[in-house]
């Protein structure tokens, strides 16, 4: 092999250890019963939200990224994003955790393979393009889509899990 095809081979190599790690995560994450508190509910969709604002800020500034063809894979990342976080919520159990602010929520296998197959799609995508060509460009642009994707779900997931802590302890959160 030359450095060329030893860099792909482990750039591979990274990315399924990465998705295998991001699937592991969710298994243990979803498949147990956790407490989930309003207080900590909204970080992870405000830091997933600032590096989408980010990103498609930047996406001006970096060369040969096509502004329309980002905002369109943001467009098409957040509208799935919102059918995920939906499925997501649909497939969740919530129930009283007996604290301020907080409820019991489960997921089960469906959540895992809906967090799964949504992350899946984007690397499907990568590959898929990087066999017809793609550029770096086309790289970013799928990224910007995909983290607005995961930005759109955790911000319906969160939603969710505030209006079940407002049903379920109203008069604690």
């Amino acid at each position: 092999m030359n450095d060329a095809s030893d860099s792909g081979a482990y750039s591979n190599y990274i990315t399924l250890a990465v998705v295998a790690l991001v699937v592991v995560r969710f298994l243990f994450r979803e498949l147990r019963n956790r407490v989930v508190r309003v207080r900590t509910l909204w970080i992870r969709p405000g830091l997933f939200a600032v590096a989408s604002v980010l990103l498609f800020a930047f996406a001006f500034k970096v060369p040969d990224v096509n502004i329309a063809i980002t905002t369109l894979a943001a467009i098409g990342g957040a509208v799935v994003g919102i059918v995920t976080g939906a499925l997501v919520l649909r497939s969740t159990t919530f129930t009283p955790a007996g604290l301020r602010g907080a409820v019991r929520a489960k997921g089960n296998a469906t959540t895992v393979a809906i967090w799964v197959v949504a992350i899946a799609l984007r690397f499907a995508a990568r590959y898929a393009f990087a066999d017809l060509g793609a550029s770096a460009a086309v790289q970013y642009e799928l990224n910007v889509g995909l983290v607005v994707l995961v930005t759109a779900a955790f911000i319906v997931v969160a939603r969710g899990f505030h209006r079940a802590i407002d049903r379920l302890a109203p008069e604690q959160a």
